[in-house]
């Protein structure tokens, strides 16, 4: 059917109330998640392996809902707080979001990322709670200060750019007199973003600026230039690779190899040869 103006109509669907109370409760112990890169992320092996590292093999159900989305469905609630607490998480040397289900959601749920950003360039008269939390607050959530490392825990959008520079204005407090402050954001266990416009969800070559525009990229900053097996040591579980890191995309001319299947490493251990 097309309407006055020749275009088609989309059907429209009404469905009658009921009782879902019970199918509500049922999920309070599910977490759902999202790759924010799904054309570099792959879900299927996402869903296993993900419970290998967190040692959660027997007590994790995992499922693929399509479109890059994907849910985990747990026994215990304690376990659920364990793998939150080790955010942020990544795979395939992307960043995922991953939170609690919820019935009333945004459009772009879940987008939701925890990092731990540390925050260099604050002046030492002014290194206090509050002006971390100013800075958390501009970024996302604040949820946590940490004064000893000079970081904030933030959680932030992952659809909207990262910001890895800003400036901070100090309008009280002594010997400062509404002054700005150049700060640096490194963000703790960040993997895959676009170099040119800063987003989570595409690769540089991809990146319509990158495309349209004829200027040189921004410049890329020596800590966001580090080896990924660097990084990857600030990440909870390491999984090495059987076939020796590289990632082969013909997943349908051949068995997938090596996602997920090997030995994790925590922080600070010797590799075994």
């Amino acid at each position: 059917m097309k309407n006055d103006d020749g275009a088609r109509k989309r059907l429209k669907i009404s469905v009658p109330h009921f009782n879902n109370s019970d199918l509500i409760k049922g999920y309070s112990k599910t977490l759902i998640g999202r790759c924010m890169n799904p054309e570099e992320q792959n879900v299927k092996f996402l869903v296993v392996t993900l419970p290998k590292i967190w040692n959660l093999e027997d007590k994790v159900v995992g499922t693929d809902l399509g479109l890059g989305r994907f849910q985990f469905d747990f026994d215990a609630e304690e376990d659920i707080e364990t793998v939150l607490k080790m955010q942020p998480f990544h795979f395939d040397y992307w960043m995922i979001s991953l939170v609690r289900w919820q019935p009333r959601k945004t459009k772009n749920y879940p987008s939701e990322i925890t990092f731990w950003i540390k925050v260099l360039g604050v002046p030492l008269e002014f290194w206090e709670a509050p002006t971390f939390q100013s800075i958390g607050d501009a970024l996302g959530v604040t949820k946590d200060v940490d004064l000893d490392y000079g970081r904030v825990q933030v959680t932030v959008d992952g659809y909207k750019e990262l910001i890895f520079e800003t400036t901070v204005d100090f309008k009280g407090g002594e010997y400062y007199e509404e002054e700005e402050a150049p700060v640096t954001l490194r963000y703790e266990k960040l993997f895959g973003y676009c170099k040119t416009c800063f987003s989570l969800c595409h690769k540089m070559e991809k990146c319509l600026q990158t495309i349209q525009s004829t200027d040189k990229p921004k410049e890329i900053r020596d800590e966001d230039e580090s080896h990924y097996d660097d990084k990857a040591r600030s990440y909870k579980g390491v999984v090495i690779n059987g076939n020796g890191g590289q990632q082969d995309r013909v997943r349908e001319k051949r068995e997938y190899q090596g996602k997920g299947k090997g030995k994790m490493f925590e922080e600070g251990e010797k590799k075994l040869g």
